[in-house]
């Protein structure tokens, strides 16, 4: 538990450097062409980076703890060398595809893009998935930090990134859109450079060999339906885009916009939380060890939803206060803001959905059930595409935030339900209560802070009495916690007395 808090405060910094990114974005470009370009392009090696990470942490993880333990800390480190020179070269292989093919890529992540703006978007992307192979590699090796538990500088690469890209959007507002390109690839190459040297501390040494052996058979035998697992949500928010740039001008950059912000909680709480407690599924599910495994499980639940839950309410309650906050200024309006806000609060709750859901697949994964996630996944992408399209006749781009939040909800109980098959049913009377207590205190304190903030905004500026409302929401919701005596609240407690 102490490990997942530390994370999430550098995670926090790392998250709020993301922010100054879309920030600068908004400033410099709004929700116009130039926007909606910039996030294309830099999608499509994101996407990448999202889920190779996710399917090679938790494919690679399990399997250099089963050959350390096996034989030694030279054969599992042999087993990562071999394993990235493999995987260099497959993305060479895949950058070279995706350059040749950019065209069909970025009319699939953007329908609605035509002329010039599609000719544009597809030079940027082009040079932007450059990067591919680099980031496929540098995956592998955060992964490998993370097993010696250096999770602070497997976090902090991000913020190198932002800063690169940060400059290049200011130096393309003012000398043009191509610098903008190289920007993005020369963020996602450099960015890495900050693994070097704590890897070569660990005493790791790389080699050239590179051997299919049985290891890496069943290396890449599971990391193919993790693949298709992690990528739901991408593939989700790929979709809810593309049918977003036919269904609203500028719905691209209003959709990233308010992602943007559903995933800077995504970002905080359940990747590290995930980050923290997946090594511990691993090393259970090794041992078959189902006691353990399911009481770890109950407990990375507890603490997910102890913090996505009022995180969910939040984003709900202040959707226009955070995005006016944040984004008005430059090429972005307020009424860009409104628009922006609305989506945002229908994107609110499917947090909820993403965090249960992302926890209980680990589990799945470290007792060897690939499938179950995968066919998993596969639901939920088919009821985000089903209700995008119904819901976007009716309720514009509206339709799809609500569309792609509901999936996930769907979708965590979905894959709740055989987990109970797996190792028990783990949202018992404890766990349950709990969560009752929680979800009270969550509205409570989002809906009485909510009367703070509009008494407070007749005498202090909106961005301020934000701010001063946001703080009165943490107290609120600390002393409703302490007063439903909600046993995670406890550790919590004992830390900041420590501290």
């Amino acid at each position: 538990m102490k490990t997942s808090y530390i994370l999430m405060i550098i995670t926090i910094v790392s998250k709020i450097f993301g922010l100054l990114r879309e920030k600068a974005l908004a400033y410099f470009f709004g929700v116009g062409m130039v926007a909606d370009i910039f996030l294309i392009a830099f999608q499509l090696p994101m996407t990448f980076t999202n889920v190779i990470s996710g399917a090679v942490a938790n494919g690679y993880i399990p399997m250099y703890d089963k050959i350390k333990t096996r034989e030694d800390k030279k054969s599992a480190d042999a087993f990562t060398a071999n394993l990235s020179n493999i995987i260099l070269i497959v993305f060479i292989i895949v950058t070279i595809f995706s350059i040749i093919f950019a065209r069909p890529l970025v009319k699939l992540m953007a329908e609605g893009f035509e002329g010039e703006k599609l000719e544009r978007a597809i030079f940027v992307s082009r040079v932007a998935m450059l990067s591919i192979a680099v980031t496929a590699v540098s995956s592998i090796y955060k992964a490998y930090l993370q097993i010696y538990e250096k999770f602070i500088v497997s976090v902090l690469h991000s913020i190198l990134m932002n800063i690169i890209l940060i400059a290049s959007m200011g130096i393309s507002y003012k000398i043009g859109i191509n610098y903008l390109a190289i920007g993005i690839l020369l963020a996602f190459v450099f960015q890495y450079a900050i693994f070097i040297l704590p890897i070569k501390n660990l005493g790791y040494k790389h080699n050239l060999k590179i051997d299919f052996n049985k290891d890496m058979k069943a290396m890449f035998l599971s990391i193919l339906p993790i693949l298709i697992s992690t990528s739901a949500i991408e593939i989700n928010f790929m979709i809810s885009r593309s049918i977003a740039s036919g269904a609203y001008s500028g719905g691209i950059s209003i959709l990233n916009y308010a992602y943007k912000l559903q995933s800077f909680v995504t970002g905080i709480v359940v990747t590290s939380i995930i980050t923290a407690t997946y090594p511990k599924f691993a090393n259970f599910g090794s041992k078959r060890d189902f006691k353990n495994l399911k009481f770890a499980l109950s407990e990375g639940l507890s603490n997910m939803l102890l913090l996505v839950v009022p995180a969910a309410f939040g984003l709900y309650i202040y959707s226009f206060p955070i995005v006016n906050l944040l984004f008005v200024g430059g090429e972005f309006s307020v009424d860009d803001a409104r628009i922006t806000a609305t989506v945002l609060s229908f994107f609110a709750f499917g947090v909820i959905g993403i965090g249960v859901r992302e926890i209980i697949s680990r589990v799945f994964y470290s007792l060897g059930d690939n499938k179950t996630p995968v066919i998993n996944s596969i639901l939920i992408v088919a009821i985000n595409i089903f209700l995008a399209f119904l819901l976007s006749k009716t309720m514009g781009i509206k339709g799809i935030a609500l569309a792609t939040s509901i999936s996930f909800i769907v979708g965590a109980i979905a894959l709740y339900i055989p987990s109970i098959k797996l190792i028990g049913n783990v949202f018992n009377k404890k766990l349950f209560i709990n969560v009752i207590k929680i979800s009270i205190a969550s509205a409570t304190m989002a809906f009485g802070s909510k009367i703070f903030y509009n008494i407070l905004t007749k005498n202090f500026g909106v961005n301020l009495s934000l701010i001063i409302s946001i703080a009165i929401a943490g107290a609120i919701y600390l002393i409703l916690l302490i007063l439903f005596k909600v046993d995670e609240i406890k550790e919590i407690v004992k830390l900041i007395l420590k501290k």
